[in-house]
């Protein structure tokens, strides 16, 4: 957490002492992604400072909006400690602990997360911008469910859960909560008005109401999430 806030404040530090050399641009977007048996839509607000002589590298913050719409998804182990047995920068290349990783199957999922977000861009030609985007902290909301757990061995019994409240990115499954992310390519129609099509990444998480799963070393977890990947589409307005 600390080394997330280290980061987000040494951008805005660096964004601040060169204000006098940057465009600012502010824009607003919906998109909407398409995934298999889940579908989400997100509003989004973005404030970016364009940076270097031709203005073509755009570095800002922005909020959004998520709602996420799921059906029969299994939610699975989240925390890094268990699926990996590590934190840090090394879960990236660890290979998941297959007897840690438990599932809760829900027939319905729907949560709403806010997030601020961090945005990069660049203006590759004219009309034509290449973007990526992040979410860093917020918190999300949204109703109870009623689920199913199924362990590693074989064993379910019912279970509810809800939307884990605060989340927070830090690296890979060391990452909190409920999170989107979006690459994506946008043409610009005219001064005020653009299209976007790309590619999201989302995390989705749930907190079930107790500790369902005990690992075969004896800890206990209450975290399950769903990583979905889905092409999306969306409109941009500038301001």
């Amino acid at each position: 957490m600390k080394k997330s806030i280290l980061i987000i404040t040494a951008t805005f530090i660096f964004l601040h002492l060169n204000a006098q050399k940057t465009h600012l641009d502010k824009s607003a977007s919906f998109t909407a992604a398409f995934g298999s048996s889940n579908f989400s839509a997100s509003l989004a607000y973005q404030h970016l400072w364009k940076l270097g002589k031709k203005q073509k590298f755009g570095i800002g913050a922005g909020a959004r909006l998520t709602s996420y719409f799921g059906s029969n998804q299994y939610f699975t182990t989240a925390p890094a400690k268990l699926t990996s047995g590590k934190a840090g920068p090394g879960v990236f290349f660890a290979d998941d602990i297959v007897a840690n990783v438990d599932s809760v199957l829900f027939k319905k999922a729907q949560l709403n997360a806010l997030n601020v977000s961090v945005n990069f861009t660049y203006n590759v030609y004219k009309k034509i911008t290449l973007g990526f985007n992040i979410d860093a902290i917020g918190f999300t909301f949204g109703a109870k469910q009623n689920g199913s757990y199924l362990a590693n061995n074989g064993a379910g019994s019912a279970t509810t859960a809800k939307p884990t409240s605060f989340n927070l990115l830090l690296i890979s499954d060391n990452d909190l909560g409920s999170l989107n992310s979006e690459f994506y390519g946008q043409y610009q129609i005219n001064n005020k008005w653009g299209v976007k099509a790309g590619f999201q990444f989302l995390f989705t998480e749930y907190t079930t109401d107790t500790k369902v799963q005990t690992t075969p070393d004896g800890q206990k977890n209450d975290r399950f999430r769903f990583k979905s990947s889905a092409l999306s589409i969306g409109v941009t307005h500038k301001f």
